[in-house]
């Protein structure tokens, strides 16, 4: 999967990276560390086969969002596997 991201520093000055991802997980881990640094989010984007999703940029403070995805991955494993 592609990552589209566009950052602007102090001086006001933006550009406009891409980045190529494995996983979701770590893609949106990426966008968090960039967001805690002087830079500022501007856009971003995942690209993945055919599908484009726009991100919300404030949803990155800086926090990691893969131990919150692989904890709730592990409660759907979990669930799936319990007898209806």
């Amino acid at each position: 999967m592609l990552l589209l991201f566009t950052t602007q520093d102090i001086n006001a000055s933006q550009r406009n990276f891409s980045w190529w991802f494995t996983t979701i997980e770590t893609a949106l881990d990426a966008l968090s560390s960039i967001a805690s640094r002087e830079n500022k989010l501007i856009k971003a984007e995942l690209i993945d086969e055919d599908h484009r999703i726009s991100l919300p940029v404030d949803a990155f403070d800086g926090s990691f969002l893969s131990p919150v995805i692989n904890e709730l991955e592990l409660e759907w494993q979990f669930l799936l596997n319990e007898p209806a």
